[in-house]
């Protein structure tokens, strides 16, 4: 029975060694690499990083987006009892330089010559770090000291698993951070092969799957999900080569499972959306149709009621000239489509759903190795998050808090006895600061955060998230994020869809020299005021938005206003537009929304 990740890759090894453990894409075509030869690599590489001194305890970091190399240094890490700190390739210097240090990273692997600079300019400042190992030496003239990976899996003596237990610490990850500085998640092997186990059994993964991974390995759920999972399986993992190809690498590697975020989805419905809406009268009528006849078709079979004949047939015409072409987007092979991270919209989902898309939605944290719950094919409810999974136990605690026991739950935040103290109780439950309840068929819905609920100065609680994915369906606005706390009404600061708004500006013939005067003008305030409130006039008074201020700037990981997973970090958003809150606030008081 094995007892640590790596052994668990070691079984796949044996039991398929020639099967393509991972696909990676090398002058624009895909290259394979076996079981067995992951496995030389892996233990190539972890004989040189006994020799460069690393033994069970130490901790090692990875700097980098996902790319064979990342499992190598990875599995070779665990291999010799090393503790794994993988650190997102976008984080600013700043953050590294944390990491590095509390995590007290003695190796570092980095990607590239772009992530090296980065780590040149606080290297002064980290002085746990022995060695840098660079995946990707490209474009490097620094006389500065490093090892080059490529010549880490030339050769090499096989070195021996260090003794270890499940219970060791496997990694220390750290959170996204969306309101404070980061907190390392420790995570022992048990917590995460707990989790991997489960998921393999409820989603039947094998070894015949094939996931494309292109959400970063820095994040549990990809990292538990979408590597772990699959290695354990004897699945083939395909990489994407970046968020920009990640339609043409689809096509190619022609996943059968796919792991994402609600963000991305929106994102990809919209496209489609707006494809479908700019083509014929005669493509749009068709693929409207076939929405309404496929949506009858899937709600008789998902309430188990008897199906006509004559809809069968309009559902198999309607999939072969409609849904097919769909699907065909991802692939065509695709079985599963699993979403976490953040609430996903339900009519959304049904939309993937009646397309023969079946898309799982599921719930959990970097605390809990991640997954909490998960809808599963066999039961997906939408709308909720799903059935608990074995093993693990939840209960509704105090103002509706989520809290988590059991084998995935974290040993606590590393260096943090205080974070971890409020964290998880003295009876063991891990307080998750979101809000729940179950449905009566025992699926968990999220209903908020407890750290994001704006109390106004009338003691009235508001959950934002909701709100803003309701701004978020029109058709002209990218993002919104609410804000009112211990103010007596609500503002939203907008981030309009700047293409949908210059196409209406063009059709209503306003003139302007630039964007942001365009978002200046009257036209385009009285436009998105009428957005608001038609996606608020089912809201309580007290939840209505009165003012707004509309931004050009997006809210992205790389200026730091959205977390690695695409969450937003509302402190540094009204950080940095905290004198435009204001002027909304003050203007607010004499108009009803001039900005």
């Amino acid at each position: 029975m094995a007892d640590t990740i790596y052994q668990y890759f070691v079984q796949s090894v044996v039991n398929y060694p020639k099967r393509t453990a991972l696909m990676y894409k090398k002058q624009g075509k895909y290259q394979k690499i076996t079981y067995k030869e992951l496995s030389d690599f892996i233990n190539t590489v972890a004989f040189h990083l006994q020799q460069l001194g690393v033994k069970k305890g130490d901790t090692v970091g990875i700097y980098s987006y996902n790319r064979p190399e990342w499992v190598m240094a990875d599995l070779a890490t665990l291999k010799l009892g090393a503790i794994v700190v993988p650190i997102y390739h976008v984080l600013s210097p700043f953050y590294v330089k944390y990491i590095i240090n509390d995590a007290k990273i003695k190796i570092l692997f980095v990607e590239n010559k772009t992530l090296f600079d980065n780590v040149n300019s606080i290297i002064e400042d980290t002085p746990s770090i022995e060695k840098l190992i660079l995946f990707d030496d490209t474009g490097i003239t620094t006389k500065k000291s490093f090892i080059k990976f490529s010549d880490m899996t030339k050769s090499g003596n096989d070195v021996k698993e260090a003794n270890g237990s499940s219970n060791d610490i496997a990694t220390i990850v750290y959170t996204s951070g969306t309101t404070a500085e980061p907190k390392g998640a420790v995570l022992t092997h048990h917590n995460i092969i707990s989790n991997a186990v489960s998921a393999i059994k409820l989603f039947d993964i094998n070894c015949k799957d094939v996931i494309m991974s292109y959400l970063p390995l820095s994040h549990m759920f990809e990292r538990t999900a979408g590597y772990y999972v699959m290695i354990f399986a004897g699945a083939t993992i395909g990489y994407a080569e970046n968020f920009t190809t990640i339609v043409q690498d689809v096509a190619k590697i022609k996943p059968t499972v796919l792991i994402t975020l609600p963000r991305v989805l929106e994102k990809a419905y919209q496209s489609i959306a707006e494809k479908v809406n700019a083509s014929s009268k005669i493509t749009k009528s068709l693929v409207y149709a076939a929405i309404g006849v496929l949506n009858k078709y899937t709600n008789r079979k998902y309430k188990k009621l008897p199906i006509p004949r004559s809809l069968k047939i309009k559902r198999f015409i309607y999939d072969m000239l409609v849904a097919k072409k769909f699907r065909k987007i991802a692939g065509g092979r695709l079985r599963l489509l699993v979403s976490g991270g953040a609430p996903l919209d339900r009519r959304i989902a049904k939309i993937f759903q009646i397309v023969g898309i079946n898309i799982c939605e599921g719930y959990g944290l970097t605390e809990t190795s991640p997954v909490i719950s998960a809808c599963t094919p066999k039961d997906n409810r939408l709308g909720t998050v799903g059935k608990i999974f074995p093993g693990v136990q939840v209960k509704i605690g105090e103002n509706d808090e989520i809290l988590v026991k059991g084998p995935n739950v974290m040993l606590g935040y590393h260096n943090k006895p205080e974070e971890t103290a409020k964290a998880i109780d003295k009876d063991g439950w891990f307080h998750t600061g979101d809000q729940g309840k179950f449905d009566e068929f025992g699926n968990l819905i999220i209903t908020g955060r407890l750290k994001e609920l704006i109390v106004t100065s009338y003691g009235k609680k508001i959950p934002p998230i909701p709100i803003e994915e309701k701004l978020c369906k029109s058709k002209y606005i990218e993002q919104a994020v609410l804000y009112g706390d211990k103010k007596n009404f609500i503002i939203a600061l907008i981030v309009p869809k700047q293409k949908a708004v210059e196409d209406y500006a063009k059709s209503n013939s306003i003139v302007y020299q630039k964007y942001p005067e365009l978002l200046r003008r009257n036209e385009i305030k009285s436009l998105f005021r009428w957005e608001i409130d038609i996606a608020c006039k089912d809201l309580a008074p007290y939840e209505k938005i009165k003012a707004f201020a509309l931004i050009t700037e997006s809210f992205t990981i790389e200026n730091g206003l959205l977390t690695p997973t695409l969450k937003l970090r509302r402190s540094k958003i009204f950080e940095k537009y905290h004198s435009l809150i204001e002027e909304t606030y003050e203007k607010a008081s004499k108009e009803a929304f001039r900005i």
